[in-house]
């Protein structure tokens, strides 16, 4: 079986990219998307290139921090301050109960200049093109729509679409925040993501690939000021480098892929 393991929000911030790099070198984490747009993402960047075996792609974000381009270039995806509108505050607008209205909330030239603004801040950080596109949080029609044109246009895979046409497996994974965008501490911090990958063990050996993606990560004040999936994290990058999970990979000669192996097929 062929197992490709995500973990999201690389450069989100330093406790989070210290998580993920742990989650790493400890760990089964193979895959990992940058915040191009985040402070902390030249402090990840410098992570990369002594790891070669992992793929590093770009996670488009659109609920923290401040945009790539100009505030007044995407006047509908920022506050009066600069900084992009929480993905809490957009689901309880009552736009977002419809689709023209979510198209209202992000206009398509809007989100298509951001998309493309994060995307080349990716190649002036790095010095090379992402390795896979991945979507972030709330995922509204445009906002799709602009990243499978730029994967179509770069030839670079866009993970959803990879992975329907691969037809990988995933088992459920539950995270408290996911849906409500309510912090909710006591629930994160009893979360048990290690459970969640072991029940999910006889179902991933019945496929031929499966695909497993977490949020790793360390938490710190500044995760905790941007996002209320914040407390969970520790327990995703808790699983990543748990023993038993790792054991399982090795006593089932389990590959543990990454986008590049994907894209070579």
């Amino acid at each position: 079986m062929k197992l490709l393991v995500q973990g999201d929000d690389f450069g989100f911030t330093r406790g989070v990219t210290l998580g993920i790099v742990d989650s790493i070198d400890r760990g089964i984490l193979r895959n990992t998307g940058l915040f191009a747009n985040m402070p902390a993402a030249e402090f990840a960047v410098n992570f990369m290139k002594d790891r070669p075996h992992v793929c590093f792609g770009i996670d488009f974000n659109f609920v923290a921090g401040k945009p790539v381009s100009k505030a007044e270039d995407v006047p509908h995806l920022v506050d009066e301050n600069g900084y992009f509108i929480k993905s809490g505050a957009r689901i309880r607008d009552d736009l977002w109960n419809s689709e023209e209205g979510r198209r209202q909330l992000f206009p398509k030239d809007e989100v298509v200049r951001e998309i493309r603004a994060q995307y080349e801040r990716f190649i002036a950080l790095t010095g090379q093109k992402p390795g896979y596109l991945h979507a972030h949080s709330i995922m509204p029609e445009t906002y799709l729509e602009a990243i499978h044109e730029l994967s179509e246009e770069t030839g670079i895979l866009f993970s959803m679409e990879a992975w329907k046409k691969q037809e990988m497996f995933s088992p459920k994974m539950y995270s408290p925040v996911s849906k409500t965008k309510v912090f909710e501490p006591h629930a994160q911090l009893e979360k048990d993501t290690t459970q969640q990958i072991v029940d999910g063990f006889d179902d991933m050996l019945k496929h031929e690939k499966c695909a497993i993606c977490c949020h790793p990560g360390y938490l710190d004040a500044d995760l905790l000021d941007m996002t209320s999936l914040s407390i969970e994290r520790v327990r995703d990058a808790q699983a990543y480098m748990s023993d038993v999970i790792s054991q399982w990979v090795k006593d089932n000669n389990v590959e543990l892929i990454t986008y590049r192996d994907l894209k070579e097929e």
